[in-house]
């Protein structure tokens, strides 16, 4: 790579990396300072919970109308919008003192900055690295994701621990200032074709879509999947579609909107030859089966990260270093191999690199799976991290390349808006798919214990019957659950192996689920073309037609801006 780039192109790698390091350790900042932020605004754990959320939920909603937004005011200009916005967010929590202004204007535009900044780095990754440097440029951005997923966590608790609460956010504005910096000054605008006309209703109605799509799959674990559950704390004003689950009605009502978004960008595109979804994308099948490997890498790595620390600091009550440890080995495999392999396999095609690593995660899978015990994981457990990092890696470094090489420069380049938003529901679908599965199986081995209601006092068994979730906690707080209702100690013991239990069997089977997955990956990717292919479709002619018109208009303007 180095004697492929010069120091500009080099300089340029240095500030999108540093740009996508920022805004994945925002994310990650936040998600550590959970428990300084309660102490700090006297919030309690959902209100904080519902701050982490905002910022992909609103991201996800306009990353579509960012990449088309990109084209009309250029790549360059959409980041430096992002990272003033990103500079903003983070000092709004510095200067502001009330939580509910912080979750109803600060962290939403931390959602438009990485709406604007994550399509625009993937474009310019597009613009300025062709052919085999393009896998390099993209394997750069994943290695960056890793390294702020790995740092910033040890880092911000060290931060909480010995200074003042601000200086880990002080930190994010910081990287966010340095992303402006570098963004003006070491990266050069590049030409866009201009679309002739900017689609606000697909704006409007596919944002509402996703946005429901995207809120019902977060609440349902804590609203119920189809049906109300008992005591959730649902809004005043989602309480008419009782006993309907109100995260069921999210979901399928913005999944009938965005039915309505496909075809309304179908007769978009059509009549303009752009559009904020191509359906010519998916009528492609080299960039369709791209975006399918995305999602389910995305959904792979939502869910195992969840439910892999989910485990090891709750079920086996690993101390946060260790665990913290585990977690940066997986993170290292990820960044060295999202490096590696486009350097020393850029020979090989995606395709078979895209099988080998749905291969090794089906094998970490099994790794981790019997590893896990019900109070500790033996030495086999790290090989199955490393091995998940180094598929996780590896699949980083080729999604973007088989999208991108099925698809025409132009449409390479506004591509990074849809990668983004599968990015984000490809998370949040893991996190409620694996959590969902993980809770689930932990209160079904509990629930269908014959022990508890024949041994157990009457208030107990009614208590367990009549709670809506039964909570994933350590053995400690069970300790403390055994004592409200007077249990002896034999009770408090089976007790306690019961949830010990039910913790490793409800980890094993979303392992199985990680598995299952993999093997759907690995199926799909056998379709993936190893070639550059044009675009094929039943609209090509129009859409040539009027994509022509528009690239004439804009080559016109130009003409007519320079006398």
């Amino acid at each position: 790579m180095v004697n492929a780039l010069d120091n500009k192109k080099g300089f340029l790698l240095l500030a999108l990396c540093l740009a996508q390091f920022t805004l994945s350790a925002d994310v990650a900042n936040l998600s550590i300072s959970t428990s300084t932020l309660v102490s700090v605004f006297n919030a309690d754990i959902s209100t904080i919970q519902l701050l982490g959320s905002i910022q992909p939920l609103v991201g996800a909603a306009f990353m579509l109308s960012a990449s088309m937004f990109g084209l009309i005011i250029g790549w360059r200009r959409l980041l430096i919008t992002g990272a003033c916005l990103g500079i903003t967010s983070t000092c709004g929590f510095l200067y502001i003192s009330d939580i509910n202004y912080i979750a109803l204007l600060v962290r939403p535009l931390a959602g438009i900055s990485a709406a604007f900044m994550l399509p625009a780095i993937l474009a310019l990754v597009v613009t300025h690295f062709p052919g085999k440097q393009r896998a390099m440029g993209f394997g750069l951005m994943a290695a960056a994701t890793g390294l702020a997923a790995a740092v910033v966590p040890l880092l911000s608790g060290w931060l909480h621990d010995t200074v003042q609460w601000q200086w880990p956010f002080i930190l994010i504005a910081t990287c966010y200032v340095l992303t402006l910096i570098t963004a003006l000054f070491g990266i050069q605008p590049v030409h866009t074709n201009r679309p002739a006309k900017f689609d606000l209703f697909g704006t409007l109605i596919g944002s509402t879509s996703i946005m429901a799509v995207f809120l019902g799959l977060i609440k349902m674990p804590y609203w119920g999947m189809i049906t109300s559950l008992n005591g959730a704390d649902i809004p005043t004003w989602l309480t008419f579609t009782y006993p309907i689950s109100p995260a069921f009605f999210l979901t399928i009502s913005g999944l009938s909107l965005f039915i309505c978004f496909i075809f309304q960008q179908i007769r978009f595109e059509r009549r303009y030859g752009h559009a904020l979804l191509p359906i010519s994308w998916f009528q492609n099948r080299a960039s369709r089966k791209g975006f399918i490997i995305l999602s389910l890498m995305y959904i792979v790595l939502g869910g195992s990260s969840f439910v892999i620390v989910t485990y090891l600091q709750v079920a086996i009550s690993l101390s946060s270093a260790h665990s913290g440890a585990i977690i940066l080995l997986f993170s290292a495999f990820m960044i060295g191999f999202s490096i590696l392999i486009p350097a020393l396999f850029k020979h090989h095609p995606p395709k078979r690199l895209c099988q080998i690593a749905f291969l090794a995660i089906m094998l970490s899978g099994v790794i981790l799976l019997l590893s896990s015990l019900d109070n500790q994981i033996v030495i086999s457990f790290y090989l199955g991290m490393m091995l998940l990092g180094a598929a996780m890696g590896t699949l980083a470094s080729q999604c973007p390349v088989i999208i991108t090489n099925a698809l025409g420069e132009r449409d390479a380049e506004q591509s990074g808006g849809l990668q983004a938003t599968v990015r984000n529901i490809g998370l949040v679908v893991g996190i409620s798919l694996f959590g969902g599965i993980n809770q689930w199986t932990l209160e079904h081995t509990i629930r269908s214990n014959n022990e508890i209601p024949t041994y157990y006092p009457p208030a107990f068994v009614k208590a367990l019957r009549d709670t809506p979730h039964i909570p994933y906690v350590d053995n400690l707080k069970v300790v403390d659950i055994t004592k409200q209702f007077g249990l002896d100690s034999r009770q408090s013991n089976y007790l306690i192996k019961i949830k010990a239990q039910s913790r490793v069997k409800a980890f094993n089977f979303t392992m199985m689920t990680l598995i299952s997955i993999a093997l759907l990956g690995w199926y799909i990717s056998l379709g993936v073309r190893g070639h550059k292919v044009a675009i094929g479709s039943p609209l090509p002619k129009i859409c040539a037609q009027n994509r022509s018109k528009v690239v004439n208009s804009s080559a016109q303007r130009q003409v007519n801006d320079s006398l």
